[in-house]
């Protein structure tokens, strides 16, 4: 009802400017447009108004020529094929296309004190909020952020979904605690960002309002050091070195820690009964490295997960994973991409008179879970998994990526724990190939 109000006032407020505009000559309407136009650029006796730009630069961007207040409007699409070259339709497994993510950025600031940003996410069933947060940033070493964000650990799920180097994350993801409710104090306190800090209290519960259930909260710190971040030398200059840790409470009666998924192919290769519940203990500790030499890139992290459960005997086990990640990029025409950037391509497709650039990427990543899950649940599948993954990203510019990547998963060898699939095939392996169409401005 409200929206219906609104779009009939927004209707006759544009009928009624028609109808004054087409009255008079053409060049009374001119002067009377000149004059209008002058009015807005020059505040009223007293007044403190400001002129407005705007231009195009990592999206709309907008500000007011004091700087009072500065905005920025964005939007992107993320859209994929998947093909299974293991599995098929006998399996319910189906090549197609996805929606990965289809977003709108807002984001303004006052004051060059005070910002809110919002990402809604937008598919078949609706829109989601993704992320949305009020943040007090006015000093460099102190910022306080309250709403939903993603909590500091990591630096592949640290990474805006555009700009990770293959389509989809690696097993590691499996011990990263995702977005969250909760505040969170950063910033950098030596200047040129040789040292950065995370500090954060969240829920534990995940992205979800209203699904709190206890009154504990989960501890999350992170601190980065780039110790060449003011070397003259581009060698050193932006090698980063980072250590997370996350300690708190789960969900009561929560069940499995995570879901045992290949990123890719969405094969669940560890399951069984949640014939268990949280014992309300649960712990991260990981670190991470990003080297970025010009086109050159290296990024490797290693996580641990460990989190206490109550078993249908009475008994309190702890589950533990460890999981870790290498991946190697290089730029084939000089382009080089910072971690959680843009990427800077030297000559655009029909811009620069180039072609674009080709980055060509390598990961290999791994799992391994200590099972309380296996000896006190009855659960089943493989206990580990491992994966190997080429990808090839073309940047026509810096705004348009098309991507190909395929996927090798190794699982459990053992003869009890290879996988059964609907058709009968008894398979330890599976292979995927992802391909990625994006546009963001």
């Amino acid at each position: 009802m409200i929206l219906k109000s609104f779009v009939a006032a927004a209707l006759a407020l544009l009928l009624a400017g028609t109808a004054s505009a087409q009255t008079g000559s053409l060049e009374d309407r001119v002067k009377a447009l000149e004059i209008k136009t002058e009015d807005k650029k020059t505040p009223a006796a007293g007044g403190t108004g400001t002129g407005v730009q705007a231009y195009f630069d990592d999206g709309l961007q907008f500000r007011t020529d004091d700087k009072s207040f500065m905005g920025h409007i964005g939007a992107f699409g993320i859209f994929h094929y998947t093909s299974n070259a293991t599995f098929n339709d006998s399996d319910n497994r189906f090549d197609g296309f996805t929606i990965k993510m289809v977003a709108i950025d807002v984001e303004g600031r006052l004051w060059q004190s005070f910002s809110g940003f919002v990402r809604a996410i937008f598919n078949s069933g609706g829109s989601t909020l993704f992320l949305g947060w009020a943040e007090f940033n006015k000093w460099d070493a102190f910022k306080i952020r309250v709403g939903l964000m993603k909590v500091p650990y990591s630096q592949e799920f640290l990474e805006d979904p555009r700009w990770t180097d293959m389509p989809e994350n690696s097993l590691l993801g499996m011990t990263v605690p995702g977005r969250d409710l909760g505040a969170m104090v950063f910033g950098s306190p030596i200047e040129g960002g040789i040292f950065q800090y995370w500090l954060g209290l969240f829920n534990g519960t995940g992205p979800s309002a209203g699904t709190e259930n206890n009154s504990d909260k989960e501890l999350s710190i992170r601190l980065a050091i780039r110790p060449g971040a003011k070397a003259e030398s581009d060698a050193i200059k932006n090698l980063t070195l980072a250590v997370s840790y996350t300690r708190g409470v789960a969900g009561r009666d929560s069940g499995a820690p995570t879901v045992f998924q290949a990123p890719a192919s969405g094969t669940i290769f560890h399951f069984g009964p949640n014939t268990f519940k949280s014992d309300y203990e649960r712990t991260r500790f990981g670190v991470d490295l990003v080297w970025i030499w010009g086109p050159f890139s290296v990024k490797g992290e290693w996580s641990y997960f460990k989190s206490k459960h109550q078993f249908i005997d009475g008994s309190h086990d702890p589950m533990r994973m460890v999981a870790y990640m290498g991946e190697v990029g290089f730029w084939l025409l000089g382009g080089t991409r910072l971690n959680n950037k843009r990427p800077q391509i030297k000559k655009a497709l029909f811009q620069d008179g180039g072609f674009g650039d080709v980055q060509i990427v390598g990961r290999y990543s791994a799992i391994n879970l200590e099972d309380a899950l296996e000896n006190e649940a009855g659960w089943g599948g493989s206990r580990n998994a491992q994966e190997v993954a080429i990808g090839l990203n073309y940047y026509p510019n810096s705004f348009v990526r098309v991507s190909a990547m395929y996927v090798y998963y190794r699982y459990d060898h053992k003869d009890t724990r290879r996988f059964f699939t609907p058709d009968g095939q008894v398979i330890d392996n599976e292979s995927v190939f992802v391909f990625r169409a994006q546009i963001d401005f």
